[in-house]
């Protein structure tokens, strides 16, 4: 455009006009910008980026798929997780709209546990690598917990009767099985000079209670070195293979570990042992209720998911690596 052309009326009137009109078109691209940089949307709310990251970092600190080099699988994983994160949303509102609260002390004590360990500088460098302040921490587990409390009130007060429980009884026998126990003593000591002197004092007529009392740097070893009944495969596998392979009574060669060098004496051994209907009412009650809860968490997602619009935004969604 030649400005020459044109009188300095007609100039003035064209900067009133125009110049006004390009902050207009500029405002309205940076609107339309921000309304399509938004990751997923719940009816008329959107949820950014940052909203999510909390979540999907530790998720991803857990999971093997995220490091696939398959684009693929990240893909399903990280689509898996979206829908995953906006169906706890939707349990979250619904919390909300449900009126449920959770008591702040409880979120106090859960933020005091993570600070365990951490100076104030450290936690706070967490909290900004996780791009999170202690305010949305708490949030986060404010979420988690009314989460909870909304699942709990779903099956609160539900009863089942002998003829449920029976029919789960007879179905799932084999859930219903006290592991095998294994009662053992152990003398644990830093070096293996000092278990070669140990088992010296034995040969000469030594218990091993008062050894394990003098010598043991374990936990137990004030109580002689008993560890009490244990399922076989509770400790390691340096238990686990004392337990199957002594006879009560007898005494295991040196084991080093990293705890220092052992010495195992097995006192008793249970063997597995089904549990009557009676002695499992208890754990059939509790798996009941878990089976229940599930349900209706499903029929709840179902109705939630039917009642809102969802939209994710794909592009968006490329950005979580």
């Amino acid at each position: 455009m030649n400005l020459k052309k044109y009188t300095p009326f007609t100039i003035i009137l064209f900067t009133i006009l125009f110049v006004p009109s390009l902050a207009i078109l500029s405002c309205t691209k940076e609107e339309n910008q921000k309304k399509e940089d938004f990751l997923f949307s719940i009816d008329d709310t959107k949820y950014d980026l940052t909203t999510v990251l909390f979540e999907y970092n530790r998720l991803k600190a857990a999971s093997e798929g995220f490091d696939s080099q398959d684009s693929q699988k990240r893909r399903i994983v990280r689509q898996n997780f979206l829908m995953r994160y906006i169906q706890e949303e939707l349990l979250y509102q619904e919390a909300k709209r449900r009126g449920l609260k959770v008591d702040e002390s409880i979120i106090d004590r859960e933020i005091e546990e993570m600070k365990e360990g951490h100076t104030e500088l450290t936690f706070n460098t967490y909290l900004s690598s996780m791009m999170l302040t202690e305010n949305t921490l708490r949030e986060h587990i404010r979420r988690r917990f009314m989460i909870e409390e909304l699942l709990n009130s779903l099956v609160a007060g539900r009863e089942f009767s002998g003829e449920e429980m029976r029919e789960y009884y007879d179905t799932h026998r084999e859930e219903f099985k006290k592991p095998p126990l294994c009662r053992m003593q152990q003398i644990v000591v830093r070096t293996r000079e000092e278990m070669q002197n140990i088992i010296s004092l034995m040969k000469k007529g030594s218990e091993f209670e008062e050894i394990a009392r003098t010598y043991s740097v374990s936990p137990e070893g004030k109580y002689g070195g008993d560890m009490g009944f244990l399922p076989i495969d509770s400790v390691d596998e340096h238990f686990s293979n004392a337990c199957k392979r002594l006879k009560k009574g007898a005494i295991s060669d040196i084991i080093e570990s990293q705890e220092g060098y052992r010495l195992y004496r097995l006192v008793d051994f249970k063997p597995e042992k089904a549990l009557t209907f009676e002695e499992a009412k208890k754990d059939i009650i509790i798996r009941l209720t878990e089976v229940l809860r599930e349900r209706e968490q499903k029929n709840l997602l179902r109705r939630l998911m039917s009642e809102h619009r969802i939209s994710i935004n794909d592009h968006v969604a490329e950005r979580l690596e």
